[in-house]
């Protein structure tokens, strides 16, 4: 639908409406002119623009409304025809001369062939001429066909026909009418269903189908019970199965990586785990009135490797030697430490390790090490590559010259990291964060003697922490939390379905309220009428859509929202340079920002005070 009114400003009014004229395509005599705004000028000099509404003639939106939404609504209606009566697209007359078929819908009519040749099949019509069906099928411009001699015609009483849930849980009844024969009694229908439903049946409601001569609508009548499971066994864990590895701040302001106790130390005969039994399940009932077996809750049983044993009940996992509790692999182990007292370089060459090691130099440019628990590192790493599944600790930190790396399913602390990525799948910790990728799935925490983030991107799943962010000389600087690029797209999606959606049906609200006005003035004719029928029908075809859409979008924003509750604390400054992400918000630092907390409300980056 073309554009009713437009909005402009300008220094001349004349110019102004020369504009809009072009614009909308109209003559002038064809629109209106609003001024709504007066121009000012103070000293010869302009202070103030008109500001104008340029409206078509209500005629010409009249005509708009009437003629190009009715095309949308012709479609609307066309796509919900199907689930209509079978008068509604043919016709099976009986004549002196034989049996007619006639088509009054002809593109329903051969979407729906299979119908058509069940009903003639219930009509038992004799002698039916397969060849003519197969003419009105492919004829284009003929709707009456002579498919069968003359005969008397056979009356179908009316039909209950009963369908279940692939699950036997629900049962739904569909009352087809009859054609020239009988309804169906209460009596009757009660019989029938009956002999398929022995449980949870909603009798007042198959009462009330029969009587009100509910057709062609299938409704559920019946509802078994669902079956209650079993809980599933489960473990419980006696030592922590997450630590927290934030570091503590000393007195000076500076913190202490050397005891951030990230190592759970256990002791030979210590009981790890406890083993719980599953919980007995609850039978359910199909309305054919068979019972339903409730899954039993599932045995769990103890996953384990080195250096850890089963109790003799079978019921508790013991250490068996002194060293590292931890899961790995969904396994509870006690790790033993390997120690390299020197640097890895090619003394040592690469180290691939199925245990934790602590190293007491430095691991230098071009080496590796791969561990499947912590590594623990005294000195510096260069451009290495560090790969744990367990946590890192740095005590000093990494330079990286843009080849180091940091790979752990843990955390990661070191005291400072430059020119390096890292991707962690919990906390980054650390005193300094330079011109780095850092990638965290927890949070990244820089709040030592410095707190400085400065140059490079940082991504952390629920929140960035530091004292200082950028640079006065407004480093490029991005801070990200709470991404999932795969759910905006969704999101933006669905929305544009329920806007297109809502557009469409302000539209045939417009042109229900003009027909209004017609019908008030006696200008309703049989023609437009009919017009009118349409367009009410498809607007309610619409409002079930909406409805539909809405939903989705719902869930879609509250995952959304789940996403965004991350926050970017900084305790000192954020400088000019920085851009924040949090969701699907952005923001770009223009000026300082002091002492502050940025959140996302309302779909908006907020500014907020420093929390703790």
């Amino acid at each position: 639908m073309s554009q009713d009114f437009i909005i402009l400003e300008g220094r001349d009014l004349n110019t102004l409406i020369d504009e809009g004229l072009k614009q909308l395509q109209k003559d002038r005599d064809q629109v209106k002119v609003e001024v709504i705004e007066k121009a000012k000028t103070l000293m010869g000099v302009s202070i103030k623009n008109y500001k104008i509404k340029i409206s078509l003639n209500q005629s010409i939106s009249e005509e708009n409304l009437m003629n190009n939404e009715i095309e949308l609504a012709e479609k609307l209606i066309e796509l919900d025809k199907i689930n209509s009566s079978i008068d509604n697209f043919f016709h099976i007359s009986y004549r002196d001369d034989g049996v007619y078929l006639n088509i009054i819908d002809r593109e329903i009519f051969r979407s729906n062939s299979r119908q058509v040749l069940e009903f003639i099949r219930k009509k038992r019509i004799e002698d039916v001429d397969i060849s003519v069906i197969e003419e009105a099928l492919n004829s284009k411009d003929k709707i009456e066909f002579k498919i069968a001699p003359k005969q008397e015609e056979v009356l179908l009483d009316a039909e209950l026909n009963i369908d279940f849930s692939n699950d036997g849980l629900c049962a739904f009844i569909t009352l087809v009418p009859p054609f020239g024969g009988k309804d169906l009694s209460i009596d009757a229908a009660f019989e029938k269903i009956y002999e398929h439903i022995k449980y949870g049946l909603n009798v007042n409601l198959v009462k009330k189908i029969i009587n009100e001569r509910n057709y062609n609508n299938r409704t559920l009548i019946a509802e078994g019970e669902k079956p209650i499971d079993g809980e599933d066994g489960y473990i419980k864990y006696l030592f922590p199965v997450k630590i927290d590895t934030t570091p503590r701040i000393l007195e000076d302001g500076s913190v202490d990586f050397r005891n951030l106790d990230i190592i759970h130390n256990v002791r030979a005969g210590d009981i790890l785990a406890e083993l719980f039994m599953p919980t007995d399940e609850k039978q359910g009932i199909t309305v054919h009135g068979h019972t339903i077996e409730g899954k039993k809750g599932k045995k769990i049983e103890f996953r384990y490797g080195k250096n850890v044993i089963v109790s003799e009940d079978g019921k508790k996992l013991i250490a068996e030697k002194d060293g590292q509790v931890s899961i790995q692999d969904n396994k509870v182990i006690v790790k033993e430490i390997y120690e390299v007292k020197g640097n890895i370089d090619n003394s040592t060459g690469n180290i691939n390790f199925n245990g934790s090691i602590k190293i007491k130099g430095n691991v230098l440019t071009g080496f590796e090490v791969n561990v499947d628990g912590d590594v623990d590192i005294e000195g510096v790493v260069e451009g290495a590559k560090i790969s744990s599944l367990g946590n890192i600790l740095l005590k000093r930190g990494i330079q990286g010259y843009n080849k180091g790396r940091l790979i752990s399913k843990g955390t990661i602390v070191a005291r400072y990291i430059e020119n390096s990525f890292l991707e962690a799948d919990s906390d980054i910790i650390s005193d300094a964060i330079m011109h780095s990728e850092v990638f965290s799935n927890g949070s990244i925490k820089v709040t030592g003697k410095k707190g400085l983030i400065v140059g490079g991107v940082c991504k952390a799943a629920i929140e960035i922490v530091a004292k200082t962010i950028g640079s006065t000389m407004a480093t490029t600087t991005i801070l990200e939390v709470g991404v999932d690029p795969n759910l905006r797209a969704k999101f933006e999606t669905t929305k544009t379905k329920v806007e297109e959606t809502e557009s469409n049906i302000e539209k045939f609200d417009k042109s229900i309220v003009l027909f209004a006005r017609l019908s008030k003035n006696g200008e309703l004719t049989k023609e437009k009428e009919e017009t009118l029928n349409k367009i009410i029908q498809a607007r309610s075809i619409l409002i079930r859509s909406l409805d539909s859409q809405k939903q989705e979008l719902s869930y879609i924003t509250k995952q959304i929202e789940l996403l965004s509750r991350g926050r970017i604390k900084a305790e000192n400054v954020i400088y000019p340079g920085v851009k924040i992400v949090i969701g699907n918000s952005t923001m770009f630092i223009r000026d300082e920002i002091k002492h502050c907390t940025l959140y996302r409300e309302n779909n908006e980056i907020k500014i907020g005070p420093y929390e703790l």
